[in-house]
């Protein structure tokens, strides 16, 4: 809780860090315990066993990585838009049910640089439908990272024990020198995705603080 609120949260959201603080602790320790999970052989283990399936790593399925960043998503929206009524409230006093009407616009236009003169006024709505778009992408961008980081370990260990089948098809011999090499290759590989778990946490984490403190003041 200390490394995520003083390494995450406080560089990031500054002020704001203790209001999101539960938010990135939940999703660094959900990342982090799927991807853990997702390292254990609880699969094979349970069909050995003759149980139904359990485990799998859910962060090489793109469903579960594209919910994650759905919700930083929403998370950014909904901030951003609570931000721009309150300060629609604070500066121009107008009735709250009418702030929160008006946020949505308030926070799109907030997005487009503050560009003097006639051509300003001109590009507001563009470039500020060109930022929400990199809203858009940024989120992907949280999917895509978290999913192929995840799913890329995964693969590259699949490749080494096809290896050993293809070698166990052809002769024992070739098993006696191919199969030594491809089992330090997965126990290394294991062994980086151990750290790749930790750190995908923790970048997932960072990114998501990061995006907030972009998006969520009225300035921005």
């Amino acid at each position: 809780m200390v490394f995520i609120r003083d390494m995450v949260a406080k560089p990031a959201l500054h002020e704001k860090a203790d209001a999101f603080l539960p938010l990135l602790l939940t999703a660094f320790t959900f990342v982090l315990t799927i991807n853990l999970i997702g390292i254990l052989p609880l699969e094979p283990l349970s069909e050995l066993a003759g149980l139904p399936k359990i485990g799998g790593a859910a962060t090489s399925i793109p469903t579960v990585c594209g919910a994650l960043a759905c919700i930083t998503l929403v998370v950014i929206v909904a901030s951003g838009l609570r931000a721009q009524a309150r300060h629609l409230r604070h500066h121009r006093h107008w009735p709250m049910w009418l702030c929160v009407a008006v946020s949505p616009v308030a926070w799109l236009r907030s997005l487009g640089p503050g560009i003097p003169g006639l051509a300003g006024k001109f590009l507001i709505l563009p470039l500020a439908l060109l930022e929400f778009v990199g809203v858009l992408a940024k989120c992907m961008a949280l999917m895509i990272r978290l999913f192929a980081n995840m799913l890329s370990g995964h693969a590259l260990l699949a490749v080494m024990m096809m290896f050993i089948l293809q070698a166990l098809q052809r002769q024992v011999v070739s098993l006696l020198y191919i199969g030594p090499f491809c089992i330090a290759g997965s126990v290394l590989v294991d062994l980086l995705e151990l750290l790749v778990a930790g750190l995908q946490a923790y970048i997932f984490t960072f990114l998501t603080a990061t995006f907030l403190g972009l998006y969520v003041e009225p300035a921005h």
